[in-house]
Order: structure tokens, then sequence, then C-alpha cells
């Protein structure tokens, strides 16, 4: 089995080294990232690598900050083993290692497990072996979701900044901001919810420059997006809870992943309840492609 080996050098100086057995790491904030970074480093994901035949690629899955190969932005990259990807300022090398840990030639001993972790192992053995034997769901899998999902904006009302020609001035170089996020909102969600209470803004500010026709239009353009974003937000969660029912493990976890890109730098019990069902799923989804 190959082994994908992480150095990584936090922006504290700190460096961390981190073995996962497995073709696809998440590298992010998330609670059920593989490599998880701090909230003010990363996003909830932020990378994706993927382990091939031809090598180690990268995919960036939020660009904001954009991630770097060897100070260079990308979308898609194959990631050499020299090459460092940058996370803000959080830089990662990836290896590729055969075989368990020690087998290719590392040139380390082993660390020998002491007493006192080989008597916690025996305890744990039995419960182990019983939740195998049972096959039963893993924990927080059939736990219903909060009834109150975070609010996608907060409350407070949009204020221009300026006054006059240059609230109209700020207002056109906003709009266009908010346009670009509107356009990529398919593609990250977080896009499409930013732009909202920046179209806001813009509404605020051309009716402070006098021109109340395209501060309808900015209100109009925020009121529908809003509305859009609310109902697939909606929609989502039910198809969630369609497929949990019907234990379409595949299906509800990809549901989980687009929800935890909509409720992303939010907290509270539903997203911890999202983050915790993520990694169940994953096991879960996991068992079944071995069997």
């Amino acid at each position: 089995m190959r082994i994908l080996k992480f150095q990584i050098r936090h922006n504290t100086g700190q460096i961390e080294q981190i073995n996962v057995e497995t073709e696809r790491v998440l590298i992010g904030s998330g609670a059920h990232c593989e490599i998880r970074l701090p909230l003010d480093q990363a996003r909830v994901e932020h990378v994706l690598i993927e382990l091939g035949p031809a090598g180690v690629f990268a995919r960036a899955l939020s660009f904001e900050p954009a991630p770097m190969i060897n100070n260079i932005p990308f979308t898609q990259a194959p990631l050499p083993p020299e090459s460092v990807l940058g996370v803000n300022q959080v830089q990662i090398q990836v290896m590729v290692a055969e075989g368990e840990l020690g087998a290719g030639g590392s040139g380390q001993e082993k660390k020998k497990a002491s007493p006192g972790a080989l008597i916690a192992l025996l305890l744990m053995l039995p419960a182990a072996g019983y939740l195998f034997l049972v096959d039963d769901e893993p924990t927080g899998m059939a736990s219903a979701a909060p009834k109150q999902p975070p609010e996608l904006w907060d409350a407070a009302g949009a204020q221009c900044p300026h006054t006059g020609g240059q609230a109209s001035a700020f207002a056109q170089e906003q709009m266009q901001i908010a346009d670009a996020k509107r356009e990529r909102r398919p593609f990250h969600v977080q896009d499409g919810i930013q732009a909202v209470p920046i179209y806001e803004k813009v509404a605020t500010c051309f009716r402070a420059g006098g021109d109340p026709q395209s501060a309808a239009l900015a209100e109009e353009a925020s009121k529908y997006l809003r509305r859009e974003i609310t109902e697939d937000f909606r929609t989502r969660r039910v198809r969630l809870e369609h497929a949990l029912a019907v234990q379409d493990y595949a299906s509800a976890q990809k549901e989980v992943r687009i929800l935890l890109q909509f409720v992303e730098g939010k907290t509270g019990d539903y997203v911890t309840w999202l983050s915790n069902l993520d990694r169940n799923l994953k096991l879960r989804v996991g068992r079944q492609d071995k069997n």
C-alpha cells in the first residue's frame, strides 16, 4: 500500500509530520479533514490531494487565499516530490512511500510501545471487536439534525462608507465584484453567499450617490440571489435527510460536503453535527467499498 507522507511547516515555525494511508486527502480547517489547519490559515476545505498511477495531484477547493505550488497559484496541478504546497502561511511537502512505515528504508527506528499503551490497547480490544461484529451505525449517524441551522447572512443592515460622487464610484466598483462572485457561485457556494451583502451595500451607495435606478437593480439582484441560495440550502438539507433515511450513504456524503460549503466559517450545533456526520459517512462509505 502506498502512503502519503506530509511534512507541514506552520506559520508559527512548528513542523509536523503526518502519514495517511489513503489516496484522497482533504486539507483544510474542517474537523473532517485529514490534514487539519488552523481556522485563520485555511477554509473548511481548501485543497484536495489525490494519489493516482501518475503521481500526486492537487486540486484547489478554495481561493481565499489561493493555494500555491512553489509560489504559483493553481486550480489543478501535479505535485512533484520536491515542490512546496502553500496554503496561506503554511508550507506543505507531500511524498509517497511504499508499504508500511519503515519498510522503505526510511532509516528511522520504530518507537517501542510502552507497557501502559499495551494495557490500554488490550482493554480497548473487546469494545472494538464488538463494534465491528455488530456492524452498528457509526456514532452520530442516526442522530437527528439540529432543528435550527445557522443563518447564512448577518442581520446587520448595509451602510455606504462614502457620500456623493465617491459613493457612486464605489458602488460601480463593488457591483463588478458582486457580479463576478455571483458568476462563480455554481463552482463555489461561498462566492454567492458573499455577493448578497455586497449587492445590498451597492444599493445603499447608489442611493447615496443619487442614482435610484441603479440602486433598485442592485437591490433586486440581492433579493433574487438571497432567495435562490436560501432555497438551494433548504433543498440540500431535505436531500440529506432523504439519503440518510434510505441509507444511501454515498449520496448523503455528497450532500454533507455541499452543506459544509454553505456554512463555511459558521459555528454552532448544526455545523458540528455536519462535521461529525461527514466523518462517520466517510467510515461507512469506505467500509461499503471494501465489501
